[in-house]
């Protein structure tokens, strides 16, 4: 099998360096605009830290990634695959106990949920199995 693990995650972590700041200021927004809203928001403050904590876990991943990956890939991929199931877990938590969800959350959230699985599934293979590695030639 010839498939190059490394290059698919770096691939991954760079498209969702373009879709992480639509992502980041359409969910402050939201989440603002929830504050204002009429419509009664129960745990608004539990939501708005799960939201936070999304954006920074993401945030951090990017910046990490970027920064070390030249140094010690394999350690640097576990880290942003760890990150990554931070946001999975903030993401069910906004599938299936927020109330209410907009319809403009659950478009960025699904988008956000296959970007998310499909980094940890590569970042798994390049970690895990070393037949998926690149030899580097150097």
């Amino acid at each position: 099998m010839n498939l190059d693990a490394d290059l698919m995650f770096e691939c991954l972590i760079y498209l969702n360096m373009f879709y992480f700041p639509v992502f980041a200021i359409c969910e402050t927004i939201m989440t603002i605009a929830k504050y204002q809203s009429i419509i009664p928001t129960p745990m608004i403050g539990r939501d708005a830290a799960v939201v936070f904590t999304r954006i920074s876990c993401e945030l951090t991943k990017i910046l990490l990634y970027r920064k070390f990956k030249e140094e010690n890939r394999n350690l640097v991929t576990g880290i942003a695959v760890l990150f990554t199931c931070i946001t999975i877990s903030g993401l069910v938590y906004t599938f299936f106990y927020q109330n209410p969800v907009l319809k403009l959350e659950h478009i960025l959230n699904s988008l956000t949920v296959m970007l998310a699985f499909t980094e940890v599934g590569f970042g798994v293979l390049q970690v895990t199995i070393p037949c998926f590695r690149k030899n580097p030639y150097y």
